[in-house]
């Protein structure tokens, strides 16, 4: 079974005219928070990577970095996270949820157990360069017990996606 997403790319798409308008949303006192928002949310992903490339080509600055000057709270949370690519997303979910005391278990367990090998493998580089930590070393530190090794295993991301069940395999497991 194939799982398709339902973002599809915006047409009529030029990621130089968006950036410009963007820049034009933030400049001056306050900004234009109804348009980076109907902007921002019409991109898919790579859409929004081409953006950022765009913005930093016309402007020489950095679109994150602006759109972090700009907004505030919760609607900044959002926004930065829907400009950065998956991995990097992820990464910052798994290290926001590691750092500092307690340890946010439901985020590790969503990222971890719902990413695909490839999709792990690529969140843990991208949490190496953003970080410049190794993120199963952090989650050992943060977590403890069977819940730890699970988590290790998870991140190991060499899970069977071949889709084939083995019959034997799920009645020993059963038993």
């Amino acid at each position: 079974m194939v799982f398709r997403g339902t973002i599809t790319d915006a047409p009529d798409f030029d990621p130089r005219v968006d950036a410009e308008t963007l820049y034009n949303a933030m400049k001056g006192i306050g900004s234009d928070k109804e348009t980076i928002l109907d902007l921002i949310t019409s991109w898919s992903n790579a859409q929004r990577q081409e953006v950022i490339s765009a913005y930093k080509c016309s402007f020489g600055q950095d679109l994150i970095e602006d759109l972090k000057y700009e907004l505030t709270g919760k609607f900044e949370r959002l926004i930065v996270s829907l400009m950065r690519t998956p991995p990097y997303h992820d990464a910052k979910e798994i290290h926001d949820a590691v750092k500092g005391a307690g340890t946010n278990e439901r985020c590790l367990i969503e990222i971890l157990a719902s990413r695909n090998n490839k999709q792990l493998q690529d969140m843990a580089a991208a949490y190496k360069d953003a970080y410049g930590r190794d993120i199963e070393e952090d989650i050992i530190k943060d977590t403890s017990g069977h819940f730890k090794k699970m988590l290790v295993v998870l991140l190991q991301g060499t899970r069977d996606e071949s889709g084939v069940v083995d019959a034997d395999l799920v009645q020993q497991d059963a038993e």
